[in-house]
């Protein structure tokens, strides 16, 4: 579980650095809600985050099968 203290600053941030839109919509009723969407800035850098990732967890998985021998 994300906090709010958690979620929100990291959502901001990320949508100023452009990798998130977000839009305000009227939900049910009349209170107002803000929805995110990965933006095509944000798809390019979570494509590179993940290859990143991958190398890392590639390596990782090369040192721990040397030292099970």
């Amino acid at each position: 579980q994300v906090e709010h203290g958690s979620l929100y600053p990291a959502l901001h941030r990320l949508e100023r650095k452009g990798w998130l839109a977000a839009k305000w919509e009227t939900g049910d009723g009349k209170r107002e809600l803000k929805y995110y969407r990965l933006s095509a800035a944000g798809r390019k850098h979570l494509v590179l985050e993940e290859s990143k990732w991958k190398r890392l967890v590639d390596a990782i998985a090369r040192v721990a099968a040397r030292a099970e021998g």
